[in-house]
């Protein structure tokens, strides 16, 4: 590994998660590959606790599997787990927008800005700014729900992460996916929940990976 800039004092473990993220992200780390906290730490230029820190949250997030004896190393997502999350989300999603169609302005406003961010990161090709504010949108809604257990169910699939996942296998435009979540807020704009309902469910279902002929085949 080469020597990385070095890092601020403050949030040490998220600084040293998010580096390690868009590693996996980029392919940089591979699937399979170890994680060696003791390596890290000194690339780092950081003790060994905010690695240890760090790898704690990827694995939560999916990305980072401890084994063993073995250690932590990157995991596998195959492009079939991806596919059933998204169908979950597509579900719990269209049922969040309905509820959020009755939110009201502060809502709309939020969504709208969401999209924004969304196009200025596409056009500028960064996919890990496009999830972050992916992720935001799809939480804005689901929090505009008022369902508190809906909530709950929504964060343990980790969309940021599946996202970013799902931006990096795909050669789909980012522009054009910002632009796929506006039937979203226009229905949402409307207060016709059973429009935000489909919209939000259908805008999931399209985004998720396909089977090709070939086997698996990721989408967005």
């Amino acid at each position: 590994m080469s020597i990385a800039p070095p890092l601020s004092r403050a949030s040490l473990s998220q600084q040293i998660r998010d580096r390690l993220l868009s590693r996996i992200m980029t392919g940089a780390l591979k699937p399979g590959d170890r994680l060696v906290e003791l390596k890290i730490a000194g690339e780092m230029a950081t003790s060994q606790a905010p690695v240890r820190e760090a790898l704690r949250e990827l694995e939560a997030m999916g990305v980072v599997e401890t084994l063993r004896n073995k250690g932590a190393r990157v995991r596998v997502i195959s492009d079939e787990e991806l596919r059933q999350i998204y169908d979950v989300r597509a579900q719990l999603e269209g049922y969040a927008s309905e509820l959020a169609s009755a939110s009201g302005p502060a809502l709309l406003s939020r969504l709208e800005d969401c999209v924004g961010k969304m196009r200025k990161a596409a056009r500028k090709g960064d996919s890990m700014a496009f999830a972050d504010h992916n992720m935001a949108f799809h939480r804005a809604i689901v929090e505009g729900s008022g369902n508190t257990v809906l909530l709950g169910m929504w964060e343990t699939l980790n969309v940021k992460m599946r996202t970013m996942v799902n931006v990096a296998r795909s050669s789909r435009n980012l522009v054009d996916l910002a632009e796929s979540h506006m039937p979203i807020v226009d229905a949402i704009a409307a207060g016709d929940g059973a429009r935000a309902h489909e919209a939000a469910k259908q805008h999931v279902l399209d985004n998720k990976p396909v089977m090709t002929a070939e086997g698996p085949d990721a989408g967005q």
